[in-house]
């Protein structure tokens, strides 16, 4: 199939070098990376990963307070905007 892409000249340059290390045309050349990177991307996108948890205690901090101190600064705010009318 013929369609008409831009490439990055940085991109070229490397399916040129690619190419003439392999001694194939640049159409085999990006041909083959395209297929290599649509397979490596669909295996990826399969595989499973999971994120390390590291235990860190118990809390030293009582969430109920933090609350009311976010409320307090939340209505602080509010009352410094109606302050200056913002």
């Amino acid at each position: 199939m013929r369609t008409t892409c831009e490439f990055d000249d940085d991109l070229m340059r490397r399916v040129r070098e690619v190419a003439a290390e392999r001694g194939c045309s640049m159409k085999v050349a990006l041909n083959d990376a395209l297929r290599a990177g649509l397979t490596e991307s669909r295996g990826a996108q399969g595989g499973s990963w999971t994120c390390p948890s590291y235990d860190l205690g118990t809390a030293k901090v009582d969430y109920a307070r933090a609350w009311e101190l976010v409320d307090t600064l939340d209505a602080e705010s509010v009352a410094e905007k109606l302050r200056l009318r913002k």
